[in-house]
């Protein structure tokens, strides 16, 4: 087996690991956006997440890119045509974010040196929650293992997001029903003392 394979597993190991021991969404998303740019020897890599209105991404995490990058502004899913592809469960590979009409924000990319870009989407079953993109420094075409590697992240992301969202609204559920009780109960204490 060639060394970027094993590589690759071992990292696909590691966060699958982190994943199934924490439900800190955060540190599951900073684990996987910073080995995914290590792994994969790439400038930087993100995860963006479909907002409540449908209509815009936004960052979850990041790892490589500026600051002043990421508050270019907001990625709107219908100017950023790559994003709408992925969106619909499309694999995106662009040569030149500088030069593709696909891309929302191509001075942008410039200016931060981002040359080719690899998005795939973070897929639950039949729903897309976002995007996760790697993006490079210099021109490259992502090779097949390249591209399964970072799907199988990016479905790993997908999980550890879900598994985050629903432990915290068990935590909001426990705690509201916990309030609600002890309302009742102090209620019924005064009621029994008279």
């Amino acid at each position: 087996m060639r060394k970027g394979k094993v590589q690759y597993y071992n990292t696909l190991y590691q966060i699958t690991r982190t994943i199934t021991s924490t439900l800190d969404l955060d540190e599951v998303l900073k684990l996987i956006t910073e080995n995914t740019v290590k792994t994969m020897g790439v400038k930087a890599c993100s995860i963006r997440l479909i907002n409540e209105d449908k209509k815009t991404l936004r960052i979850a995490s990041a790892y490589g890119l500026s600051e002043d990058y990421l508050k270019k502004g907001a990625v709107e899913i219908d100017k950023s045509l790559i994003d709408a592809e992925v969106l619909k469960g499309n694999i995106v590979k662009i040569k030149d974010a500088t030069t593709d009409p696909r891309f929302q924000y191509p001075e942008e990319a410039k200016k931060e040196g981002i040359k080719s870009v690899l998005c795939v989407p973070l897929q639950l079953k039949d729903r897309i929650i976002g995007v996760m993109r790697v993006y490079t420094d210099k021109p490259r075409t992502f090779a097949k293992s390249e591209v399964e590697f970072l799907t199988a992240l990016a479905s790993s992301a997908a999980i550890a997001i879900e598994n985050a969202r629903l432990y915290d609204l068990l935590r909001r559920e426990y705690s509201k029903l916990y309030n609600d009780f002890m309302q009742w109960y102090d209620s019924w204490s005064v009621a029994v003392s008279r």
